[in-house]
């Protein structure tokens, strides 16, 4: 049973006095935040709490947020974070499933928590009454050890496309990724990254692992704001950032022609695939961008660019991170050669325990490797492009289209932001794709010089059969396009 040392207890030694988390009003240091989370640990096992429960947590990202997630994991529970922008009979089913002993929320979302049918407490409250707790009883009670293989964490995937699933982490599978995150960009302490990603989200937990691991800063910040952002850049405050392509159109514009400070040293940007434009804008900036593939099951990242990578990787989304390994086969599982795309498979120390009351058979080869369902393949210098998912192709008319292809010709188009497109039925060929467009600017956009622009770049059958504008793409999680969302509106509104 392999152990390790808390990574904040370790910190709280050798960096007492070193800030741990920041945010717009106040900050702690390692040595508070490691009496907070002993504190707090306490009162959950005060409260009955004990290995192997789960406990779940609804609320906006916030340093007492940070300390819970710590602290729940200290006793040997997990924490089943719950998406924000989901429904209540949404959480319902995620908390059955989980079997959750209780929710800790923040105060604005305790009136919503207390529906949901178990015991709630106030997140800041229990942090509060956890420091008049004994300081001596803390220290009997939680151990500054973690056990690797243990359950930590129960990530309910967006669902987007399907049925959201339930996915079961270890201790060990955030600590090997960032272990293996930190070796690549060289996170150390002093640095400060910013955690403008959810908490309910992988990619937002993953922040707080890699920067307890290496002694760093976290800057919790409540949501996307480029004004903040703008000024603590500005200020020098951050070092390190995680963006998905959204996030990264609306900073860009943001700054305008304002210049990147060196004190910036990383900015990841992953979550989807970047539009070839904006690859454009980040060379033509020079920032310190680094591509990279992530998701869930692995506990965020897979592959990633490293610092000094030539700017043309920029379009990949760089090469295996240590701990992973990544294949392209074909649908005998036998291995493709660079250029040829396949189905992408993983396996490696950041992989995840299975899926909560789901039987994985079928999603896992020589049950090693797990089938992710993207598709993709590896140049010859073993970088990974990700075109799109397997199971999103279709056929047209005999023809196999995959959405991706259209949806990487569509963005390169100047006078949009974002895109999507779907699959919709038709007599004539069976299924033709719908391209749904976010212009810059609504007023004056016109769908037929865009679907010119569009015959320029695809063959004939892949020319969407309608392009439709919106204000603004519906999205979900972390800014990606909510693709069931929009399936629902075109039923709505055009599928007649």
């Amino acid at each position: 049973m392999e152990k390790i040392t808390c990574p904040f207890y370790t910190n709280s030694i050798q960096y007492p006095h070193r800030i741990a988390f920041y945010d717009s009003r106040h900050s702690i240091t390692f040595q508070e935040a490691e009496i907070r989370i002993r504190h707090m640990a306490l009162w959950l096992t005060m409260m009955g709490t004990k290995g192997g429960d789960r406990i779940a947590v609804l609320s906006q990202n916030s340093i007492d947020y940070a300390i819970g997630i710590y602290a729940v994991s200290r006793v040997g529970a997990s924490t089943v974070p719950l998406n924000l922008r989901l429904m209540e009979k949404d959480w319902k089913q995620q908390l059955a499933l989980s079997q959750c002993r209780m929710i800790l929320s923040d105060k604005d979302h305790y009136d919503r928590a207390n529906s949901l049918g178990l015991p709630v407490y106030i997140l800041e409250d229990a942090v509060q009454t956890s420091v008049k707790s004994k300081a001596e009883k803390a220290e009997q009670v939680v151990s500054e050890n973690i056990i690797l293989d243990k359950e930590v964490s129960v990530i309910f995937t967006s669902g987007t496309k399907g049925i959201p699933k339930g996915v079961i982490l270890t201790n060990g599978n955030y600590y090997y990724s960032a272990l293996a995150s930190n070796s690549n960009i060289e996170l150390a302490a002093g640095d400060c990254w910013l955690l403008s990603l959810p908490l309910y989200h992988v990619g937002g937990l993953s922040i707080l692992h890699r920067c307890a691991l290496a002694g760093a800063s976290v800057y919790v910040s409540h949501r996307f704001d480029c004004p903040e952002i703008d000024s603590l850049i500005d200020a020098s405050k951050i070092t390190h950032l995680s963006l998905v392509p959204t996030m990264m159109q609306r900073l860009i514009e943001s700054r305008g022609d304002e210049p990147m400070p060196e004190t910036v040293k990383v900015m990841l940007l992953g979550g989807a695939q970047a539009p070839r434009k904006m690859v454009e804008k980040i060379r033509q900036f020079r920032l310190p961008v680094l591509t990279t593939y992530g998701m869930t099951e692995s506990a965020s990242q897979v592959t990633s660019m490293s610092p000094g990578d030539p700017a043309d990787k920029l379009l990949t989304s760089g090469r295996p991170l240590q701990y992973v390994q990544v294949r392209t086969v074909d649908s005998e599982g036998k291995d493709l050669p660079p250029y040829v795309e396949g189905e992408i498979i993983v396996k490696g120390k950041t992989l995840f325990k299975g899926y909560l009351n789901r039987d994985v058979r079928g999603e896992w080869y020589d049950d090693q490797w797990f089938v992710t369902g993207d598709k993709g393949y590896l140049d010859s210098d073993g970088y990974l492009i990700v075109t799109g998912r397997v199971d999103d192709m279709f056929v047209s008319g005999g023809e196999n289209i995959y959405p991706g292809e259209i949806e990487v010709e569509a963005a390169s188009y100047p006078y949009i932001r974002a895109c999507a497109v779907l699959a919709v039925d038709d007599r004539e060929w069976g299924k033709r794709p719908v391209l749904f467009v976010e212009p810059v600017e609504t007023a004056g956009f016109d769908e037929q010089d865009m679907a010119a622009y569009l015959k320029t770049k695809l063959p004939k059958i892949k020319i969407p059969e309608k392009i439709i504008s919106l204000n603004r793409l519906p999205r979900a999680a972390i800014g990606k396009i909510d693709y069931a969302a929009l399936r629902e509106l075109y039923q709505k509104r055009y599928s007649s």
